[in-house]
């Protein structure tokens, strides 16, 4: 057991994911919150359908 485990913290910056967790819809939706996730997925969709803007932590289009 991992004597600092009392401590940790579980939450998650989006700065900080590797390149695999950063393209995995699952894994984004669990460091914004579903409903964040959620609400950038539609506002891609809106005003970014075809994913043109994708680098940096890309939120895919809903």
């Amino acid at each position: 057991m991992n004597a600092m485990e009392p401590w940790a913290d579980r939450r998650r910056m989006v700065n900080f994911l590797s390149t695999e967790e950063a393209t995995d819809s699952e894994r984004l939706s669990e460091v914004y919150g579903v409903e964040r996730y959620r609400r950038l997925t539609a506002a891609k969709k809106a005003y970014d359908p075809t994913n043109m803007f994708w680098v940096n932590h890309n939120i895919p289009p809903a």
